[in-house]
């Protein structure tokens, strides 16, 4: 079962960082980690946070909460995310990864 990532990304959206990783803290004790699939989606949730902490301006995540790509750009990094998904030979941890990034911009295409 995928775990619920809203208050994750409105915490994200909000820039409020202490709270995106307590967020994020609840999310990892419902992963098992023993399976490379939720590895992936931890890593890149984990990568989202370590991203918005640089405060660098062209990342991916950062670029998407300050409103640095038009909702088309956002749709299409959404469909290119799903594209991957799609690939079978991609590694687990690779699946969970990109996992992980569709289930945010979905969620974010919502709240925004």
């Amino acid at each position: 079962m995928k775990p619920d990532l809203k208050s994750f990304v409105e915490a994200m959206c909000k820039k409020d960082n202490k709270k995106a990783k307590e967020a994020l803290e609840v999310i990892n004790r419902g992963l098992d980690l023993n399976d490379d699939f939720w590895k992936g989606y931890r890593l890149a949730l984990h990568g989202m946070i370590a991203a918005l902490e640089t405060g660098d301006e062209l990342t991916v995540i950062r670029r998407v909460i300050i409103g640095g790509y038009a909702r088309q750009d956002i749709q299409d990094l959404l469909n290119q995310a799903n594209a991957r998904l799609s690939n079978a030979f991609r590694p687990k941890d690779e699946q969970g990864f990109n996992t992980a990034w569709v289930d945010v911009l979905q969620i974010f295409s919502q709240i925004v």
